[in-house]
């Protein structure tokens, strides 16, 4: 059973979906539905191409069977996690994981793909050294790297200097 807390069909405001129209399902505790009920509900619920699964649980027992059930039904479905998790062994029936950097995290970084995104978020100065050591351990990762940067601005021209040492690399106010 998959456990969903909400669903919200919004606009995408970061990553390589932004500005998308996307179904968000938040998975935590509420409603439980097996994977082909959710299905059903998820086509009945929103017109969205993309749907994006966040939340607790988001790497559970059903949820491959969830995924590839989207997109035998022709929707792209993207995963948020944090890297604390162990990456499932459906990991590339995804068409695309946004993955907060966790370090010594469970989530083998190195299975990524070129459509997939890495996360880092920079709230202050102390995240500055441990993300350019973490960019520099992922230099071969050929997917995008994402800083997260709270709105101030020495973090936001901190996040410049950082992101102009690497290719696909983007940077979001928050």
């Amino acid at each position: 059973m998959i456990s969903v807390e909400k669903f919200t069909e919004d606009v995408r405001e970061e990553g390589l979906n932004y500005g998308l129209p996307t179904l968000f399902i938040v998975l935590g505790f509420g409603n439980e539905f097996q994977p082909e009920e959710l299905v059903r509900q998820i086509l009945l619920l929103s017109k969205c191409r993309w749907v994006c699964f966040l939340g607790e649980g988001t790497t559970q027992v059903g949820m491959g069977t969830l995924i590839k059930g989207l997109s035998t039904v022709g929707l792209q479905v993207e995963v948020e996690v944090d890297g604390s998790v162990k990456d499932p062994g459906w990991l590339h029936t995804v068409d695309r994981w946004v993955v907060d950097y966790i370090e010594d995290g469970l989530f083998n970084y190195g299975a990524l793909r070129s459509q997939d995104m890495i996360r880092f978020t920079l709230a202050g100065n102390g995240d500055l050294s441990f993300i350019k050591t973490k960019l520099e351990d992922l230099k071969m990762f050929p997917g995008t790297r994402v800083l997260k940067v709270v709105s101030d601005k020495k973090l936001i021209t901190e996040a410049l200097v950082i992101a102009r040492g690497y290719e696909r690399c983007r940077i979001y106010k928050c």
